[in-house]
C-alpha cells in the first residue's frame, strides 16, 4: 500500500506526525492522535499501528538524548533493557501473528483507553513524587516492566506514563532521572517492534518516512502554533481527539 499518490494523505499524515511529536514532548499520547489518522486516510489498522510504531521513532529518540547527561550519571540500570526488550519483541510478534481481525476489533479501545491514561497524567504524576522506592519493589516491578513492554510493542499509546511509574518503584528516586530513563526505555521498546514490523513487512515506508520527519519537527518544537498552549490545554486536545477518534473506529 503506497500513499506518494495521493498527496493530500500525505499532508494529513505530516500533520499527524507533528501533533505526535508535540504531543509526545509536552503531555503524551502521540499514539492517540496519530495512529487513528492513518486508519482515516486508509491504513488497515494493523499496519496503521506497525507504521505509526516506526514513525513516531525519531520523537522518543529526540526526547532520550536531551536527557543523555542524565541518563550517564545513573548506575545499575542496565537490568531494564532484559523485560524491556524481551517484552517489545513479544508484543511486537503478537502483533504479527494474531489475526489482523482482532487488532481491528480491539483498537478502538486501546485509543478511548489511552485518551483516558493521558488524561489522569497529571494526577498519576501527582502521586509519583510521593512513591517511596526500595528494593523491595524491584522483583514485582521489572516484571510490570515486561508485561508493560509487551503492550508497548503491541500497541503503546500511554506507555510512556506506565513506565515513568514502574521506574519509581524500582528504585529512581529523582523524578527527573526517571523521566529520562523512560526516554531512553520507551525508544528501545519501540525499537525492537519497529525492526520486527520491518521484517515481518507490515510497514508502509512511503507513510513511515513523512511521519519520521513530521514527528521529528513536532518534537524538536517545529509545531509553532501547539508551542504556544499551555501543557494542560494540549493534553486536553490530546484527549478530545483520541476519544471521538476511537468512537468513529468503533462505530465505523
Amino acid at each position: 500500500m503506497d500513499l506518494v499518490s495521493q498527496p493530500s494523505h500525505l499532508l494529513v499524515v505530516l500533520a499527524a506526525g507533528i501533533l505526535a511529536g508535540a504531543g509526545n514532548t509536552v503531555a503524551g499520547g502521540g499514539t492517540t492522535l496519530s495512529f487513528p489518522i492513518l486508519v482515516w486516510v486508509g491504513l488497515p489498522e494493523q499496519i496503521a499501528n506497525a507504521t505509526n510504531t516506526l514513525g513516531l521513532l525519531a520523537g522518543s529518540g529526540g526526547g532520550a538524548w536531551s536527557y543523555r547527561g542524565r541518563i550517564r550519571g545513573q548506575k545499575g540500570w542496565g537490568i531494564l533493557w532484559v523485560p524491556a526488550l524481551l517484552g517489545g519483541a513479544l508484543g511486537a510478534g503478537l502483533l504479527l501473528v494474531l489475526p489482523p481481525d482482532w487488532f481491528a476489533a480491539v483498537a478502538p479501545w486501546l485509543v478511548i483507553g489511552s485518551a483516558g491514561l493521558v488524561a489522569a497524567d497529571p494526577l498519576i504524576r501527582r502521586h509519583l513524587s510521593g512513591l517511596v522506592p526500595g528494593e523491595r519493589c524491584k522483583g514485582t516491578s521489572l516484571t510490570a516492566l515486561f508485561l508493560i513492554s509487551i503492550y508497548g510493542g503491541y500497541f503503546g499509546a500511554g506507555i510512556g506514563i506506565l513506565v515513568l511509574f514502574t521506574l519509581r518503584l524500582v528504585g529512581i528516586a529523582d523524578l527527573h532521572d526517571a523521566n529520562g530513563l523512560k526516554n531512553l526505555i520507551v525508544t528501545g521498546i519501540k525499537g525492537v517492534a519497529a525492526v520486527g514490523f520491518i521484517m515481518g513487512g507490515v510497514v508502509v515506508g512511503s507513510v513511515a518516512l513523512v511521519m519520521i520527519v513530521g514527528s521529528a519537527l513536532g518534537g524538536w518544537g517545529a509545531g509553532h502554533l501547539i508551542q504556544k498552549l499551555d501543557h494542560g490545554t494540549l493534553r486536553w486536545i490530546v484527549v478530545a481527539i483520541g476519544i471521538t477518534m476511537g468512537v468513529i473506529m468503533m462505530v465505523g
